[in-house]
């Protein structure tokens, strides 16, 4: 029989049959078995020969070479995106010969069954009940104690109307437990070598989102000045459901604020508002791992935790110290009880699924975006199931998720009802021409638009110092070449196995992007990390997953105790050159940019701290006003007074020669008008030229004695 050339094996090995049915080659005779079996590898031995995975190494390599040419700053782009192609021809290449193996999962697929939608009938009619009260009881934009009390009577009877109970407890077993833990209080916790790792991957996290977080980074914006008035409306007792200042938000962030400042004794100032973000974050990331366990191994949780936990891109969006983070903060958790619901046929999962998304839209308006995601992710599971009478029972029980979403949403939703045009002003003033015309052809923006939100991790991360360092990618380079290769092992893993979950991933990537896409009216603002910030959660789960497959193919090559110790080493460099980059990235060139691009009212409030801590008053502060400078609440909130305005215009500050008292004036630098006019009115005050750190921030503190104070 003639032997097959090596063209008709690449031919068989790249058909379209053998693509989408993952049809097994049979060997041929040039891969026909040795006649002498290999001898087994000597495990005694620190190190044996190690037949490196050279295609798969050099794929890693030129990725990383193609990345690092992409940097905006070596104007190379021509290059890395050629490096980019061969190295993810050489990717394929590998796979085909069977070097590095695609993705599996350590979940084992419960039978499929039918989810029950049997509803308990008391606790029912109490959950519509309390959820008419509280949907009427909602109104003037206001939470109160009995729309509340409400709200919370629908959500728990809701519950035990739907939840499906488990192992039924034994309250006597948890008596006798409690009862020996009160004659002998003694607690043990046990930890395993697992269980450490993932320990030591969270501290890591935490090191990166806390360290510094009190001057990472340092200046508030306008934006901050807000968010602490209405903080400070909340901790006064005006419980707001929707803020609709600076084009209205959620109300999520403001309240665990308050909440820090009330019962922990946090500061009104900058630090709460990133403390709040950062914790709030930290907590997200025991989701991202089950997620990660959820879609692969266990492996792949701890890779997609350590790479989320110190990527830049979370960081800088939490850091911001806005409501910002919180989009991937329930994407996580919505998207774990999504999967894990429809693998386990699991009623409860639909409920804490519908509970985490409704969560979200009360955190970030970019969140308005998951609702859609979860229905094209249905619908892609119905399609890839044949619309079974199983899968359909799970579409049924869908509308169960949507239930319980609707009734942690309901405040807004009758916010949204009553002030559509407040509710939605910031949507539509980027999407529409509300605000400004449109700059082009609707399609071309779109167009534009999903191409530079697309390219974000590998190009530029968007235009906006506050959210952004400008200068970078949204992925450091590390992770950036991990996602683009796990998106291809992602792909052919979807080819050869029709995975709806693979498919549903990478079209979740181009939806959770839409908020930042769709800023048609205003295409400068994309791509915003911000509004694209959902995306974040299936990126670095697929960069996981080309990392997690890279470690393993060197692993399966390493024969030795020694060897696998250098597998170890490689990944550990790779971690490591990583975790320097978002470092680099996160703690230093962005607190940096954004520093130059503020003005530094903390310097301002330190000033007028001695001032009030001496021998003056908050009353006899000011700070004269010029257009473009800096925001005169700010420097009055860095002073410890968040309800003041020091602002005062050249024209009025003869109305403060009335004040008695020693007086404070902060003026511009070269404010010629401000000055001139302190002078006139009080010329037996004194300057003094304060010089700041950072370039063209000086400003010149004028000190008016308390006698003689008119001219």
């Amino acid at each position: 029989m003639d032997e097959p050339s090596i063209l008709d094996l690449i031919k068989e090995k790249l058909s379209l049959q053998n693509l989408l049915h993952g049809k097994k080659i049979q060997q041929s005779s040039i891969e026909a078995e040795p006649q002498h079996k290999p001898a087994e590898p000597d495990n005694k031995k620190a190190f044996a020969p190690f037949a490196i995975p050279w295609k798969s190494l050099l794929a890693v390599l030129l990725a990383i070479a193609g990345q690092e040419a992409l940097n905006p700053a070596q104007n190379k782009g021509t290059a890395g995106v050629m490096l980019y192609a061969v190295a993810v021809g050489l990717l394929i290449f590998a796979i085909l010969k069977g070097e590095w193996s695609l993705h599996t999962s350590d979940q084992v697929e419960e039978p499929e069954k039918l989810i029950p939608m049997s509803v308990r009938r008391n606790p029912f009619v109490l959950f519509i009940v309390s959820l008419l009260m509280a949907f009427l009881s909602f109104g003037g934009n206001k939470f109160t104690v009995f729309n509340v009390a409400f709200w919370l009577t629908s959500i728990i009877s809701g519950i035990v109307a739907f939840w499906i109970p488990g192992k039924r407890i034994d309250f006597h077993e948890l008596k006798e437990k409690f009862l020996r833990f009160v004659r002998n209080p003694v607690a043990s916790i046990h930890f395993d070598p697992w269980k450490l790792l993932i320990l030591a991957a969270f501290c890591i996290a935490a090191f990166f989102h806390l360290h510094n977080l009190a001057v990472t980074p340092l200046e508030m914006t306008s934006d901050h000045a807000e968010k602490l008035l209405d903080i400070n409306q909340v901790l006064r007792g005006n419980a707001m459901i929707f803020f609709p200042t600076n084009g209205g938000r959620e109300p999520i962030h403001f309240y665990l604020a308050a909440l820090l400042v009330k019962y922990f004794g946090a500061g009104m100032n900058f630090f709460t508002l990133k403390l709040a973000m950062a914790l709030a974050y930290l907590w997200s990331l025991i989701y991202v791992y089950k997620l990660g366990k959820e879609i692969g191994t266990r492996w792949t949780g701890f890779f997609f935790l350590l790479l989320t936990g110190f990527a830049e891109w979370p960081n800088i969006i939490a850091h911001a110290g806005m409501r910002l983070v919180l989009t991937p903060v329930f994407v996580a958790p919505t998207l774990f009880y999504f999967f894990r619901g429809l693998r386990r046929s699991d009623r409860n999962d639909f409920i804490l699924t519908g509970i985490f998304l409704g969560l979200g839209l009360l955190g970030y308006t970019a969140s308005r975006i998951v609702p859609l995601v979860l229905v094209v992710g249905m619908l892609i599971y119905l399609a890839y199931h044949r619309f079974t009478k199983v899968s359909v029972s799970a579409g049924w029980a869908f509308l169960i998720t949507s239930l319980f979403a609707l009734v942690i949403f309901l405040p807004l939703l009758r916010y949204a009802l009553e002030y559509p045009q407040f509710f939605n002003e910031r949507s539509l003033s980027r999407i529409t021409s509300l605000e400004t015309p449109l700059p082009d052809h609707l399609l071309l923006v779109f167009l534009q638009n999903t191409w530079n939100a697309l390219v974000m991790p590998f190009w530029k991360s968007g235009t906006a110092w506050v959210i952004s360092a400008t200068a970078h990618s949204s992925l450091d380079a590390i992770s950036a070449v991990f996602y683009l290769l796990g998106l291809v092992l992602t792909v052919i893993h979807w080819i050869k196995n029709r995975s709806w979950k693979d498919l549903f991933l990478i079209v979740s990537i181009p939806l959770l992007m839409l908020p930042s896409i769709l800023a048609l009216a205003f295409p400068i603002e994309n791509p915003s990390q911000s509004r694209a910030g959902g995306a974040l959660i299936p990126i670095f789960l697929i960069a996981a997953i080309g990392f997690e497959t890279l470690i393993k193919t060197f692993w399966k090559k390493a024969t030795s105790v020694g060897n696998k110790v250098l597998v170890v080493i490689f990944a550990l460099i790779l971690i490591l050159f990583s975790a320097g980059s978002n470092y680099q990235i996160a703690m230093v060139d962005y607190p940096k940019e954004y520093r130059d691009s503020t003005w530094n009212s903390s310097e301002m409030g330190t000033v007028v701290k001695d001032f009030t801590n001496s021998f003056g008053t908050v009353d006899n502060v000011w700070v004269v006003a010029k257009a473009y400078w800096v925001d005169t609440r700010l420097v009055a909130m860095n002073a410890g007074y968040v309800d003041r305005d020091f602002q005062v215009w050249p024209d009025n500050i003869v109305n403060t020669v009335d004040r008695p008292g020693a007086k404070l004036f902060i003026v511009k630098a070269d404010d010629v008008e401000g000055l001139t006019t302190l002078r006139e009115i009080y010329p037996n005050g004194y300057s003094t030229y304060h010089e700041s750190p950072v370039r063209d921030r000086d400003f010149i503190v004028y000190m008016v004695p308390p006698v003689g104070t008119s001219k």
